[in-house]
């Protein structure tokens, strides 16, 4: 700071200056010695402005009371190099806004900066940092860490530990904001493709802004949107030798609640292999078109071969049904047999046969082959066409006519539910985010570490890899 001429000084203590006063005579305690500080004028600025920017310029003080009188008004400042808690350095200013003028007079101590000789607190030894960090890397939530280091005896406090964790996140996972700009940056930045099979990489990504036009999109106008889908080589390889594939979506992962789309493989032993993990902006026709295509290509360029699923087990909704079928001209759906019967379940609920009319159902879907099926069901609709007929015409519109492939003899390698991929589902959530949301920033750290495992978990040189089937163990004999 500049050198000014010492004007007159004046003392205060250093509790507020406007203390309320209490009669306390009846009560005897030990007096207070209260520290004298002497105040000495500085400098004076034209405007508030300029009294706090050169204080923000010096980088020391932090705002730490306000005093309001008459007169006009003060505000003191800290020293910040000491904790905020705890005995406080002997320098300090404060600048006085007086109410009749529109400068600023700024007063300072006149004891010098005093922290050198105060004790450091340290709230985290090195050695605790790395315990910490890594109960952190064995997916404890806070709660579990918090309580594991009451067991071992060590004293910090829950808030502590927050603090120390929200630290830990930004370190490993990024800011927790990020906007359009950020994510394409960051797809960019990750889209090289790596030579390790099982490194994770963005395939392919796309990000629309507002402002932007695209006559080839049907979205409502005014929104941004981006799509950006995580996959590896290993797990386009798998893609390449796959003809029966699975779609599905996920929620409750990031924050801004966008769908976490998942595609997967069945082999011949009915066994999934994930082939990579989207994140959009949307559920519609368009974001598993883009999917679709992405690994079509990902898998023409990198592996070579051409990517033509024969047949997709997912739950019938138009969007998937649809952009297979532009993608691949091909609209061959197997249904999921417990959302049919879902459907069904509920459409029966006021049906005096209800009970009857499932089991019924629940035969048909046990039928092994295509012709079987057929003889079962003209006895089915036989047997109901008189007692329900309301009901048996929308089962013929909705799954007859429309989606008819929910039984098992459909394809003996093709499953009828979409259990393993739900279950995928399930163990990202309780192994990866233990279902909290995270920032789609953090999100994208943990979309492709979830990748990665699913990749390696496939290499063939591990402990007992998961094998990609192309024949089945066990033969079946007609």
């Amino acid at each position: 700071m500049a050198n000014f001429t010492t004007t007159q000084a004046y003392e205060s203590s250093s509790e507020s200056d406007n203390e309320m006063k209490v009669d306390q005579s009846h009560i005897q305690r030990k007096p207070i010695a209260r520290r004298s500080v002497r105040w000495v004028k500085e400098k004076v600025y034209s405007d508030a402005n300029d009294a706090q920017n050169a204080i923000k310029q010096e980088k020391r003080w932090s705002k730490y009371y306000t005093n309001k009188s008459r007169d006009g008004i003060k505000v003191h400042y800290r020293c910040n190099q000491v904790p905020f808690r705890g005995k406080q350095c002997d320098a300090a200013i404060h600048l006085y806004y007086p109410n009749d003028s529109s400068e600023v007079l700024l007063f300072h101590t006149d004891s010098e900066h005093d922290h050198a000789n105060l004790t450091q607190r340290k709230c985290f030894s090195e050695e605790l940092k790395q315990h910490i960090d890594e109960l952190f890397d064995l997916k404890l939530k806070p709660k579990k860490i918090y309580e594991v280091l009451q067991e071992k005896k060590i004293m910090i406090t829950s808030n502590q530990l927050k603090n120390y964790l929200m630290q830990l996140r930004k370190k490993k996972y990024g800011a927790s904001t990020i906007n359009l700009g950020n994510l394409e940056n960051l797809c960019a930045e990750n889209s090289t493709v790596p030579q390790s099979e099982d490194e994770t990489f963005v395939l392919s990504y796309h990000v629309q802004y507002e402002d932007d036009i695209d006559d080839n999109e049907d979205a409502m106008d005014g929104e941004n949107k981006f799509r950006f889908f995580i996959t590896t080589k290993r797990l386009l390889e798998i893609a390449s030798i796959s003809t029966r594939i699975h779609a599905d979506a996920t929620y409750k992962l990031n924050w801004q609640g966008f769908p976490v789309l998942i595609i997967g493989a069945t082999d011949s032993d009915r066994k999934l292999h994930p082939l990579g993990l989207a994140v959009c902006s949307n559920e519609q026709q368009q974001d598993f078109e883009f999917i679709f295509k992405s690994i079509s290509n990902g898998v023409d360029q990198i592996v070579q071969p051409k990517f033509m699923p024969e047949v997709l087990i997912a739950d019938g909704a138009d969007a998937i049904r649809n952009a297979l079928k532009t993608t691949f001209n091909n609209d061959k759906i197997v249904m999921y047999w417990t959302h049919m019967r879902r459907y069904v379940d509920k459409k029966l609920s006021n049906v005096s046969f209800r009970q009857e009319i499932l089991d019924d159902i629940d035969k048909l879907q046990l039928c092994e082959s295509e012709k079987v099926f057929n003889k079962a069901l003209s006895l089915f609709v036989k047997k109901w066409s008189q007692r329900e007929h309301d009901f048996l015409q929308y089962f013929e519109n909705e799954w007859l006519k429309t989606f008819s492939s929910w039984y098992e003899g459909y394809n003996y390698f093709i499953p009828s539910t979409n259990n393993s991929l739900e279950a995928t589902n399930r163990v990202i959530k309780d192994e990866h985010t233990f279902r909290e949301r995270h920032p789609l920033s953090r999100f994208f750290v943990i979309a492709n570490d979830i990748v990665r495992r699913w990749s390696k978990s496939r290499d063939p040189n591990q402990i007992d890899p998961i094998i990609c089937s192309s024949e089945p163990t066990i033969t079946l004999k007609k």
